[in-house]
């Protein structure tokens, strides 16, 4: 019975706020199951938390706080459509519920649901402008639909009102970035050092600001101090390596640019930009069988990337592959017509 007597505590808030039942509940099955999701979540036991919080549900449903419960143990499962339903579900009891308009908007978000996730934020902002969930939301959103100025805008006002937030100065010295404004994204990048002094994306991304810059020796440094913090802590954390592998390819030091290429490979082997970096390297030191091997991967990767297939297509000319030459020089042009890229 003590069991039952905590977890009726725990449920109580949210039993008190509820409408009258519509349909018949089970509260003390109710109530364990609810304080069971509780405690897998405590230890991110994130299946475990979503069964038990269904379970709740499933015993009463009008106990509808535990569908935002249930969103955010769907988030942690990478669950995207069944963490939307969820929130969704809530929202239908709570409309004017921050936290909930926040969890669909996350869930949006997470899922590439962009103009969703933007409009959800923007409700949550028109009652609370300075949220900044909310407006890392919304910044996130404009920035990945190619709306940099409003993205900027955005980033600024979160830093005007919490110039604090190490997300909000990562994603403005970005911006900068991208838009060519490197003296201002280094301003930033330093800005989230003083804020995480261990943030190994500033580093990294002011290795590239410094390569930009054409100050090779001190984009070097900040690359290795990247892949420093990296190394044990954040194995899948591949930018920095590859990042190193250009900029290495660059000054003609290609054995280096190789042997980091690959160990960028090695945390990500899904980056068709990382096989690229190693066949390009291999391409210089006379690896041509090797060379094709990287490229084909990078290729299969990205049938979109163009670079690999220019590059292959050199490769195959000079191992007299003639038709397989002459059919990724035509995939490469239709490629650089339609649809140019740059990649950095």
């Amino acid at each position: 019975m003590l069991r039952i007597a905590i977890a009726m505590f725990a449920v109580a808030p949210m039993l008190a706020a509820q409408a009258p039942a519509a349909a018949p509940c089970d509260l003390i099955r109710s109530a364990n199951a609810h304080h069971d999701g509780q405690e897998a979540l405590s230890k991110k036991q994130y299946a475990a938390a979503a069964k038990a919080y269904e379970d709740a549900l499933d015993a009463c449903p009008n106990n509808f706080g535990t569908w935002l419960e249930l969103a955010q143990a769907r988030m942690q499962l990478r669950e995207w459509p069944a963490a939307i339903r969820a929130a969704q579900q809530f929202l239908e009891k709570e409309p004017d519920s921050v936290p909930g308009r926040l969890a669909l908007a996350n869930a949006y978000f997470m899922a590439q649901r962009l103009p969703e996730a933007l409009e959800q934020a923007k409700l949550v902002l028109k009652s609370e402008p300075a949220q900044p969930a909310a407006l890392k939301i919304k910044g996130n959103s404009e920035y990945l639909t190619g709306q940099l100025d409003a993205a900027l805008d955005t980033f600024i006002v979160l830093l005007d009102r919490h110039p604090e937030d190490e997300e909000g100065a990562y994603m403005l010295g970005r911006i900068y970035y991208q838009e060519g404004r490197v003296d201002h994204a280094v301003g930033q990048f330093q800005r989230v050092l003083k804020i995480n002094p261990q943030s190994y994306k500033a580093y990294d991304n002011l290795g590239l600001c410094y390569q930009a810059l054409g100050d090779n020796e001190l984009a070097t440094r900040y690359f290795l101090t990247a892949i420093k913090l990296v190394e044990k802590d954040h194995p899948d954390y591949d930018w920095a390596y590859a990042n190193l592998s250009s900029l290495l390819y660059d000054t003609g030091d290609y054995e280096k640019a190789y042997a980091a290429a690959s160990k960028a490979a090695n945390r990500n082997p899904y980056s068709a930009r990382n096989f690229y970096l190693g066949g390009k390297a291999l391409s210089k030191l006379g690896k041509d069988e090797l060379c094709v091997n990287w490229l084909e991967r990078a290729v299969a990767l990205d049938p979109k990337y163009p670079e690999p297939l220019y590059l292959l297509a050199r490769e195959y000319t000079q191992m007299g592959q003639e038709e397989k030459a002459k059919a990724a020089l035509e995939k490469f042009q239709a490629l650089k017509a339609t649809a140019p890229r740059q990649r950095k």
